[in-house]
């Protein structure tokens, strides 16, 4: 009872860092719409593979299927990141299919985790449009960590810069509480809120659970549901199969 009640000060504190200053799962924190700051070990890398899906209030739906995201361990406490996708947007009658949203970004964590302090990284990342004439989006967060026995609270925030025309600058922030249940094996829950990015836009805040089920060394599958209290995004759902390459270190999830 007294962890948990730790947990949910830290959380609570992670939430009103990034509200003072202020959804996209990709280059987050796979299955979660929330990302962690630990980078993918050093010569190490994370593949997934799978499809995403969303219906807003008035019955309009879209999904990626598939997409990719790559997340390689170039330095020790730096990764690279790469993601992209096919989409498929269907809006009342009509709709449109094609190569959707491609990302690239680089997580550092700059403070280690101590019995006093959380691991906190940087992770920039920029979302360049398939769409002609759209402007490339840099997303720019603060993420935080802290584990305790089978328990681990991350979250944090950050603000997407968007000079698109009827677009406008937005904030992200969120936080979330996973358990290990066995080695590589978790479930969590996840809260997050986003500003509205479009002119006359509605902001979203939402709730999900998730879980990663490992199997093995190198394979996982991860899915999550979250369903949205305020904006238009009322359910969404995440689905991948994770494939791991490289050394084995004390650090990988199987270890965990």
């Amino acid at each position: 009872m007294r962890f948990a009640f730790r947990l949910a000060k830290l959380l609570a504190v992670l939430f009103a860092i990034f509200a003072a200053c202020g959804t996209s799962r990709a280059l987050a924190g796979p299955p979660y719409v929330t990302d962690d700051p630990e980078p993918t070990d050093f010569r190490n890398w994370e593949i997934y593979s799978g499809f995403q899906y969303e219906n807003d209030r008035g019955g309009n739906t879209s999904a990626n299927v598939p997409f990719a995201e790559f997340n390689y361990g170039a330095m020790p406490n730096v990764q690279v990141s790469f993601a992209t996708q096919l989409e498929q947007i269907n809006i009342g009658a009509g709709g449109r299919s094609g190569y959707g949203t491609t990302e690239f970004g680089i997580k550092t964590r700059f403070v280690q985790e101590a019995d006093s302090r959380p691991q906190v990284s940087f992770y920039p990342s920029v979302q360049i449009p398939s769409a002609p004439g759209q402007r490339a989006v840099p997303f720019l967060p603060i993420w935080l960590q802290k584990s305790s026995g089978p328990w681990t609270v991350f979250g944090g925030g950050g603000v997407y810069l968007n000079s698109n025309p009827g677009m406008r600058d937005s904030t992200f922030v969120g936080g979330a509480l996973e358990r290990s249940i066995s080695p590589g094996t978790t479930i969590g829950a996840e809260l997050y809120h986003q500003s509205a990015g479009a002119i006359g836009g509605i902001d979203t805040t939402a709730a999900g659970v998730g879980m990663i089920a490992q199997l093995g060394h190198y394979h996982a599958v991860l899915f999550s549901v979250d369903h949205a209290f305020h904006g238009d995004n009322a359910f969404s759902a995440y689905a991948s199969y994770e494939f791991a390459l490289g050394p084995k270190t004390s650090h990988s999830r199987d270890d965990r």
